[in-house]
């Protein structure tokens, strides 16, 4: 990763903790990336760097049989390090400067930070100690102990001057943000009292109540709402912290942060948090994708919050504006889509019939006209994405024809529901639709017919041909306008969706 195009060298501590700290945050590119909001190592791994750098140094002197002062290590940072206050006087008190660095740019303070020897860090404040000399990457002692969390430390620093809203030179975060990254309510009020600014924004839009709410740290975010954070804030693309709690399956936190006030209907970046419950309950995880999956936290269900969400106000028939960018594979319209009509495309059976019991209107369709039944038969599924079984594709025709949906319905796209069971490889949803009087001739705005889907396109990146199909729809009499074989576009005029 240190070696990608267009990301600046890191600091010292070299790839490996470089690395870790660009995890920090990649967010929810659920959205973009899926950046996930989903990783969780904390922004002080430059800490882990300080104390790998007292091992190596004295590992090399005892190798060498060289002085620790050659090599940058004297006695002085191990004393700190160590928390030997006896040591570290003598050290102080025989002239050596407070302020002292190894070659690595690190003071004793910060190595006493790190390793949360508050004693240390306090005879070393007493002897002149800078609070705010940082480490060539912009790091300073007390971002370092706000990340250890230990409050006596931290105390010590702010009252010795520590500038709570310094930024470190590689994401541009502070020391609150990293004490919130490691779950360190302790030490919130401290900072914010020091002047800490609680809704600081990293380089990448990060808050502190964004770290907070990824990690699903219920006492951390407590913290920051108390000591005057936005519970209505978002990051750059629009997204709120309740949609962030919900792409991480924090739902314990999700209903938390509805009791303490969180808008259920924010929907900035495109959806809601009904809209987001649906993609995180059922992730897409065929092969292709390489997004991990979050892992629910806390006792609260998915089931559990969609009910907490609509008592709490959330509209169960919002529409979606914008096409999340999530890196999953989609082929789908989902502007002007509601969560029911997002649950029935992955055919959440379960799902479905609670949203119509707390309200869905089953018979909304998205910008395009492509109903409920269409996407449960599987119009707009990529190939191999996670859109249910075969099984439930078919009950979920069912329910939406028992619920008044129309069998032969065509969207503006010209898909019909045999269209979606082909590319399903769903025989008996085929079938069954044939049996339903859907068209089994009609041409889609790629220039398919069922039949030639059946016979082979090129689809989703994959070329994709279904015989079984075949010969069910030749019985039938199907026809196609396009030879065997044929990739199933033709040209320039024709929709992107047709050719990838």
């Amino acid at each position: 990763m240190c070696a990608r195009a267009g990301v600046a060298p890191p600091p010292a501590g070299g790839c490996a903790a470089a690395d870790k700290r660009r995890m920090i945050e990649q967010v929810t590119e659920p959205f973009g990336t899926r950046r996930s909001p989903r990783w969780t190592t904390g922004p002080g791994i430059a800490v882990v760097t300080l104390l790998a750098v007292v091992g190596i140094s004295a590992s090399a002197s005892a190798q060498s049989g060289a002085s620790d002062a050659l090599h940058g290590d004297p006695a002085i940072h191990r004393a700190a390090h160590d928390g030997d206050v006896i040591s570290l006087g003598r050290e102080l008190d025989r002239g050596v400067d407070p302020n002292l660095t190894n070659r690595f740019g690190v003071t004793p303070l910060a190595l006493a930070c790190g390793a949360g020897q508050a004693a240390a860090v306090r005879r070393l404040l007493k002897a002149g100690a800078d609070p705010n000399r940082a480490s060539p990457a912009g790091e300073t002692p007390l971002m370092v102990a706000a990340r250890t969390g230990v409050l006596d430390s931290v105390v010590s620093l702010l009252e010795h001057g520590a500038d709570p809203s310094a930024r470190e030179s590689w994401r541009g975060q502070t020391a609150l943000m990293w004490a919130v990254a490691e779950r360190h309510a302790n030490v919130v009020g401290p900072l914010v009292a020091a002047g800490a600014e609680v809704d600081a924004r990293s380089d990448a839009g990060f808050t502190p109540l964004m770290f907070a709410t990824r990690l699903g740290h219920i006492e951390t975010v407590d913290a920051l709402l108390d000591a005057g954070a936005d519970i209505h804030q978002t990051l750059s693309d629009g997204t709120g912290a309740l949609v962030v709690a919900v792409i991480n399956a924090h739902y314990d936190l999700a209903v938390h942060l509805l009791e303490r006030g969180a808008d259920p209907n924010a929907a900035a970046q495109g959806w809601t948090a009904l809209h987001q419950l649906v993609w995180t309950r059922r992730p897409n995880t065929n092969k292709n994708q390489h997004n991990p999956s979050p892992r629910q936290s806390g006792k609260v269900t998915d089931l559990e919050l969609v009910e907490a969400l609509v008592a709490h106000g959330a509209d169960v028939n919002a529409r979606q504006t914008k096409e999340p960018r999530d890196g999953y594979r989609n082929l789908l319209n989902r502007r002007g889509a509601t969560p029911f009509l997002l649950a029935a495309k992955v055919v959440d059976l379960k799902l479905m019939r609670l949203l119509l019991d707390l309200g869905a209107d089953p018979l909304l369709t998205n910008e395009d006209g492509t109903t409920a039944l269409l996407v449960a038969a599987g119009v707009g599924v990529w190939p191999n994405e996670s859109a249910g079984s075969q099984d439930d594709a078919l009950a979920a025709v069912k329910l939406m024809m028992e619920l008044g949906d129309v069998a032969t319905t065509v969207d503006a796209n010209g898909d019909t529901a045999l269209h979606g069971a082909v590319l399903r490889d769903a025989k008996a949803l085929a079938l069954f639709l044939l049996g339903q009087g859907v068209e089994p001739n009609q041409v889609n705005e790629c220039g398919w017919t069922p039949l030639t889907i059946a016979q082979g396109v090129f689809y989703g990146n994959l070329g994709r041909r279904f015989p079984d199909l075949e010969r069910v729809l030749l019985e039938r009499g199907a026809t196609s306008p396009l030879p065997p074989g044929t990739p199933g576009y033709q040209g320039l005029g024709y929709p992107a969706r047709c050719s990838r």
